[in-house]
């Protein structure tokens, strides 16, 4: 079925693209015969203008790269506390479960 599907797909596209394509064709003469007769205006219209946008930056760079590096170090600060504090919770509890064990006997 796949094969079938493939086969009408390529089929159809062998036989729709040559009449686009010469559809295509008669369009580009078309526009060179339109491009002799646009005044200036529209021809101006038709082209990329840039655009000029402020000369000087609203927010300086280097601001923002000094935030950014003074959020990613409070982070990095926030992340050692807590890897510090569990630290210190699984050395208690590895303390409490040593005790418990001399205290059974070792059992």
């Amino acid at each position: 079925m796949r094969a079938l599907t493939v086969a009408f797909v390529l089929v159809t596209t062998m036989l729709i693209a040559p009449r686009a394509l010469a559809q295509d064709g008669g369009a580009e003469r078309d526009s060179t015969s339109k491009q002799a007769t646009e005044d200036p205006a529209e021809e101006r219209a038709a082209q990329f203008v840039g655009v000029r946008g402020p000369d000087a930056e609203q927010v300086p760079g280097g601001a923002l790269l000094l935030a950014a590096y003074a959020v990613v170090w409070a982070l990095l600060f926030v992340f050692l506390l807590r890897m510090r504090g569990l630290q210190r919770q699984t050395a208690d509890e590895l303390q409490r479960l040593s005790a418990e064990i001399r205290a059974s006997g070792g059992r």
